[in-house]
């Protein structure tokens, strides 16, 4: 009995000297302080406040967004969607001398083909005579003394002019005709677009044959000399050596 208290005894003085040579343990850093210096006074991080996007911005990026996206769609349409092969496709011309509303030269380029070629060479034939009337009667006020030849010259071209434009003015009527009653019955504006097709394309070739025969002497004229002295001299060279 005696020995088991002694050992209990000296079992707990050495629990007693393990424990004051361990060292203790390390203190827990608490969250949101900083080390704080001598002097100082600790303070609390708080977390940062997010800042809020402006409206300004997301419409600003909204906007750009849609633009991206309309000038994608046109460059598609434009450029790579691909197009029905063989169909031709109407675009729009300037035609100053043809008396149609631009819905009837759509007409005309989809039913009658040949004739919508010959109104846009109706229309180029026009303007080489008015540039050769004008030509004219610039001379003819340079030279008034010479009015006999001027005349005489301009009234061969007007004579020119004025039966191209009545000839085509007759064809104008038809296609009227036949673009309205497509419009209210197809069926039967179809027929009238067969049975007048040909003959339509016939009458303005032959009309402009007459008209080229008298602008054909034009193209291989060339532009008029200029007034000036050393421009004339440099027309000249250009015109015999190039």
């Amino acid at each position: 009995m005696l020995g088991f208290g002694k050992k209990k005894k000296k079992t707990e003085e050495e629990n007693k000297t393990t424990a004051a040579q361990t060292p203790p343990p390390p203190e827990k850093k608490s969250k949101g302080k900083k080390p704080s210096k001598e002097g100082d006074v600790e303070e609390t991080s708080l977390p940062k406040k997010k800042k809020p996007v402006a409206k300004k911005k997301i419409f600003t990026l909204l906007l750009l967004l849609v633009v991206i996206g309309v000038s994608s769609f046109l460059v598609y349409t434009q450029f790579f969607k691909e197009k029905e092969p063989g169909i031709p496709i109407y675009t729009k011309v300037e035609l100053n001398h043809v008396n149609l509303p631009e819905e009837m030269l759509q007409f005309s380029f989809e039913h009658f083909p040949n004739l919508y070629a010959s109104f846009i060479t109706f229309n180029r034939e026009v303007t080489l005579i008015d540039k050769e009337l004008a030509w004219i009667e610039s001379v003819a006020q340079k030279y008034p003394e010479q009015v006999k030849i001027t005349t005489a010259e301009k009234k061969v071209w007007e004579n020119g002019k004025n039966t191209l434009v009545k000839d085509f003015s007759k064809l104008e009527k038809p296609v009227k005709e036949a673009y309205v009653l497509f419009q209210v019955n197809e069926a039967q504006g179809l027929v009238q677009v067969e049975e007048k097709e040909k003959e339509l394309s016939e009458t303005a070739q032959n009309s402009l044959k007459t008209a080229q025969d008298l602008t054909k002497k034009l193209k291989s004229r060339g532009p008029a000399p200029p007034d000036n002295f050393f421009q004339g001299i440099m027309y000249k060279l250009k015109k015999k050596f190039l």
